[in-house]
C-alpha cells in the first residue's frame, strides 16, 4: 500500500494532525478524538490546550457527530445548543469521522476556526481524504 506524503508510520495520528493544520491558516485548532466505548478521548492536537479531553457520545458537536453517525460542518457554533466551547474565539467547527474499512467509527478529526463558515467543500474534501487514509492505517491496540 502506498503511503500518503503526510503519513509517518511511527506516529500516524500526529502526522495527520500536523498535515491538516498545514492546509489552511483558517484552521486554528486541529485534533483527533479516539472513540473508546461511549466517549471520545483526545489524542494529538495542535492549538490551544482544551479542557475537553473526554467527551461523551451525544455531547457537543464532536459527540453529536458520533451519535448521529455523520460528519458535521457547523458554520456558526453559537447556533448549537449543546456546543462545548474550547475557546471564545471559535466561530465555526468541522468534525469528520474516521472509519475502519468495515465502516466502524474509530474516531474523528475535529477542526475549529476563528472565522465564521470557514469550511467549504474544498476543506471538507481535504479532511475527508485524510480521514479515509487514516481509517485504513488506524493504529491497532
Amino acid at each position: 500500500m502506498n503511503q500518503p506524503v503526510w503519513f509517518q508510520p511511527e506516529a500516524p495520528l500526529g502526522s495527520a494532525v500536523r498535515y491538516i493544520a498545514s492546509l489552511s491558516p483558517r484552521f486554528n485548532w486541529v485534533g483527533i478524538y479516539i472513540l473508546r466505548g461511549k466517549s471520545l478521548v483526545l489524542g494529538p492536537f495542535i492549538g490551544e490546550a482544551t479542557e475537553h479531553k473526554k467527551i461523551p457520545v451525544g455531547t457537543g458537536i464532536c459527540g453529536t457527530a458520533v451519535a448521529e453517525n455523520r460528519d458535521l460542518n457547523v458554520p456558526d457554533v453559537t447556533q448549537v445548543k449543546n456546543y462545548l466551547s474550547c475557546s471564545v474565539a471559535t466561530k465555526s467547527e468541522l468534525v469528520v469521522l474516521v472509519r475502519s474499512l468495515e465502516g466502524k467509527i474509530l474516531g474523528q478529526i475535529d477542526i475549529d476556526s476563528h472565522i465564521p463558515a470557514a469550511f467549504g467543500e474544498q476543506e471538507e474534501s481535504w479532511v475527508r481524504q485524510v480521514a479515509r487514509e487514516l481509517g485504513e492505517r488506524w493504529p491497532h491496540e
